[in-house]
């Protein structure tokens, strides 16, 4: 029996731990260490049991069996269907889908605060750098006063956060905590939530767009606009110029409801495939490294974007082995112990960024975010079913309220709502 165990970093690096004194044998370095060791050995357990217990760490997969079986129905069929669908753009409305039960839900609720608060559940964002429950979200009234009192020091704490607080950590704190102000009501923060974009997070960080077009604000169309026109991959978006034309067009006379906002947005223009390295358990590029080197090759001819109408499947597959090959060679080396030569400065911003991955890691809904769904080429998806991985919870036409992380009493009060109101699917 070994004398140690393996824990891991939200990237997948691992390192092992002494059974009997806890001690991480970190990954060697040309750099003295020792200086930092303890405080670093902390800093990995804690990310580790972030990561451990996610909201979501009861979440069960259902795979598909590849098998065939005298007597039994095959599941290839529905792999299939499923497989066929990321060889075109995504189908209005058939991405996360609203039923009929939902959206008369939605409806019925009578005041704009309601309505931004469902808008923001449904997404799937949550708070990474600080806990806001569901009952803090938009815990303002239209005077921007607060509602529940009870709340006051998680927004004060939040304010004192925004803006350039955390510029010294980088962009992608910054984000997160302008993601925290959005969610508790402020939609400017949503706004300073797309310097996300700077980041690895593609698939967050098109969420946050498409929601902040949903609750009415223009400064959505514009980025959405850029990723489709000259930013595609660094965004995790496919370079769309028509699509592009089609948005702003769009932009000039949006259908807003009576609120001044566009909740069934997916239903006219559409979600998009999305190319991101990180997924929920991990988070293997915080920086946005991977997305940079694909769009270069991608620029350069030496690749093809695999959403591309003329890819084909040796051109898929070559991008996918440039994905992992980027994805595995640029992550941050968190197996590695803090130099001795680091300032106190570098080493706080280093774990910090660690326990912040760890919580995005934890954070990210197990079937996606609703209005970004993740990119999976035909010949990758394949390759995870026919070696029995492909959980068919991941199929992107699951209605939102059917996600693992949509609240449980939320779907409830919509069932009963459908219920009394006698309205069928």
């Amino acid at each position: 029996m070994s004398d140690t165990y393996m824990i891991y970093a939200p990237n997948g690096l691992g390192v092992e731990v002494d059974k009997k004194t806890n001690e991480i044998y970190f990954a060697q370095s040309a750099d003295p260490v020792g200086k930092y060791t303890k405080e670093y050995t902390k800093v990995f357990f804690k990310a580790w049991e972030i990561k451990q217990n996610s909201p979501y760490k009861d979440y069960k997969p259902k795979y598909l069996d590849p098998n065939f079986y005298t007597g039994e129905r095959s599941t290839l069929l529905e792999f299939k269907d499923w497989q066929s669908i990321y060889l075109k753009d995504p189908i209005k409305g058939a991405i996360a889908p609203w039923t009929k039960a939902e959206k008369a839900y939605y409806k019925s609720l009578k005041t704009k605060r309601e309505r931004y608060k469902y808008l923001i559940i449904r997404s799937g964002l949550r708070s990474t750098v600080i806990d806001i429950p569901y009952d803090a979200y938009c815990n303002v009234d239209e005077k921007g006063n607060l509602i529940n009192k009870d709340y006051k020091e998680l927004y004060k704490e939040v304010e004192a956060n925004r803006g350039m607080a955390n510029m010294h950590k980088g962009w992608l704190f910054m984000a997160e905590w302008e993601l925290a102000a959005g969610i508790l009501g402020d939609i400017k923060g949503f706004v300073g939530a797309l310097q996300l974009s700077m980041t690895g997070f593609k698939a967050r960080t098109q969420a946050i767009n498409f929601l902040l077009i949903q609750l009415g604000h223009e400064q959505g169309f514009k980025s959405l606009y850029d990723s489709y026109a000259y930013r595609d991959l660094t965004d995790g978006i496919h370079k769309n110029p028509l699509k592009a034309q089609m948005l702003k067009d769009f932009s000039k006379n949006p259908p807003y409801d009576e609120f001044g906002m566009l909740p069934f947005l997916d239903e006219l223009i559409g979600v998009d495939w999305v190319i991101d390295p990180n997924r929920y358990r991990f988070a293997e590029d915080e920086k946005g490294r991977v997305n940079d080197a694909l769009k270069d090759d991608v620029e350069k001819g030496t690749l093809k974007d695999p959403r591309d109408i003329d890819s084909t499947p040796e051109s898929r597959l070559e991008f996918e082995y440039e994905l992992d090959a980027y994805r595995n060679g640029m992550k941050t080396r968190f197996d590695g112990d803090n130099p001795n030569h680091w300032s106190k400065e570098q080493v706080e911003r280093f774990n910090d960024t660690l326990i912040l991955c760890a919580k995005l890691a934890a954070l990210t809904p197990p079937q996606g975010y609703t209005n970004a769904p993740y990119y999976y080429s035909p010949e990758r998806l394949e390759f995870i079913y026919k070696n029995h991985n492909l959980d068919r919870l991941l199929d992107p036409r699951i209605p939102a309220i059917y996600r693992y992380n949509f609240p449980e009493s939320l779907r409830e009060k919509i069932q009963a709502y459908a219920k009394e109101h006698n309205i069928k699917e």
